[in-house]
């Protein structure tokens, strides 16, 4: 809570930035925030991108990616047809086929369901509601709209709609060795889905809607002052008074706990840690579905589903796969494991270097569920009885869980800490 080197008086044409991975404090003047990304200067993380786009793109933006969710959702992604018999899948279709069989599936469905149809449709609503209340709505009431976008912001990472555009064309690319595969009206506008959702996220910017929610500058510390920087929103602000109580130690702009630092951070960081890492081999040695094809079944790992896109000649799909659903997962294991060495010794080694490697693990994290994805559209997609059933098995449930855990865990971790060791300073 201690200001450092690299900023001086703050007027009030300029804004205090925090780095959320080091902790350096910088002072940037407010002309140069807008349509301009800013970095780190100690450890060279994004501080802070301001499109030069207006605010109204972005709302027409998530008013037509709504659009857009709403009719992936009404019709068909594929179109299937074996001897005469015809199928199709929706996007819900996998999280209801997995929940028929019960047991550790049916969580399995939940999840799919969560993660492609409940979780990005609360975020696109957040999205609209909160834009459209920063465009038209009266800017003295701007701050009731702070726990509708800090929701959002928690629930973006869990909103997988372009990974399952991902898992849906690893899908397509088994549909059609075995049966008569069309995409179908769905399939296209969950396409476009994800391209205009990318584009928004581009032109929301980092800070700016929080920035619109309320001006950091009015609680700005005074040089020299002690400060603590907001987890959710970055606000930087004098740091509260220590016989303050705790539970008042509250962010005035998002109302979340204010502290130094995550709060159990390496522990939980370990348990969850621990926990995918003995899920880990169950989930790359157990088969993650069985296929029946004329009566003869064959069961697939992971990594046989990887040797058979390469026997099709599918190489590319088939490093993409290896790479999301066997390299990700390990290399974020050891990576946290690795985090958690080097603060234990208080090393000073490498501290930009991993830094960096955790912003890019948190970012890949997410897209080990390919395999997920793939197998539920599979299940759904491919029942025709004694021509050909797909059944999914235990090894995609561990496969699953084991995703989620290392998300949680990265999310868990304070990268800050790495420098806290590394100055003595641990908290």
């Amino acid at each position: 809570m201690h200001p450092r080197e690299g900023w001086g008086p703050a007027g009030m044409s300029d804004t205090l930035l925090a780095c959320r991975d080091c902790g350096q404090l910088h002072r940037a003047p407010g002309s140069v925030l807008a349509g301009k990304g800013l970095a780190c200067v100690r450890c060279g993380s994004n501080l802070s991108r301001y499109p030069p786009l207006p605010i109204e793109v972005a709302l027409a933006l998530a008013t037509t990616a709504l659009i857009l969710f709403l009719l992936a959702n009404a019709y068909p992604i594929f179109l299937v047809s074996l001897e005469g018999r015809a199928g199709q899948d929706l996007l819900i279709s996998g999280p209801l086929r997995l929940s028929e069989y019960g047991g550790p599936f049916a969580g399995l469905g939940m999840l799919v369901a969560g993660l492609s149809f409940v979780v990005p449709l609360v975020w696109m609503c957040l999205v609209v509601i909160v834009l459209a209340g920063l465009r038209w709505g009266d800017p003295a009431l701007h701050a009731r709209f702070a726990p509708l976008w800090k929701t959002a912001l928690l629930l973006y990472p869990w909103s997988m709609l372009d990974v399952y555009l991902l898992g849906t064309y690893v899908a397509y690319t088994r549909l059609a060795e075995a049966v008569e595969t069309n995409v179908a009206t769905g399939g296209y506008a969950l396409g476009a889905l994800v391209l205009v959702q990318a584009l928004l996220v581009l032109t929301l910017g980092r800070r700016r809607v929080w920035d619109l929610i309320a001006d950091p500058r009015p609680v700005a510390p005074r040089p020299g002052e002690p400060w603590v920087a907001c987890e959710i929103c970055q606000l930087v602000l004098a740091a509260p008074a220590t016989e303050a109580p705790r539970a008042e130690r509250r962010c005035p702009r998002c109302a979340t706990h204010l502290a130094p630092r995550q709060r159990g951070s390496l522990s939980v960081t370990l348990a969850l840690t621990s926990a995918a890492a003995i899920l880990y081999l169950p989930a790359n040695l157990l088969p993650v579905m069985t296929v029946e094809r004329f009566g003869q079944v064959s069961t697939y790992t992971i990594l046989a589903g990887v040797e058979e896109l390469l026997h099709l000649g599918l190489w590319p799909l088939a490093l993409l796969v290896f790479f999301a659903s066997v390299v990700v997962p390990m290399a974020k294991l050891i990576s946290l494991a690795w985090f958690l060495h080097m603060i234990r010794r208080r090393s000073g080694r490498w501290l930009r270097e991993r830094t960096r490697l955790y912003r890019f693990i948190d970012f890949v994290g997410r897209w080990s569920n390919i395999d997920v994805f793939m197998v539920s559209i599979l299940a759904a997609s491919l029942q025709f009885g004694f021509l050909t059933t797909v059944d999914p098995e235990a090894g995609v449930v561990s496969f699953a869980a084991v995703v989620a855990l290392t998300m949680l865990a990265t999310a868990a971790f304070d990268p800050r800490l790495m420098w806290d060791a590394a100055e003595g300073e641990l908290r």
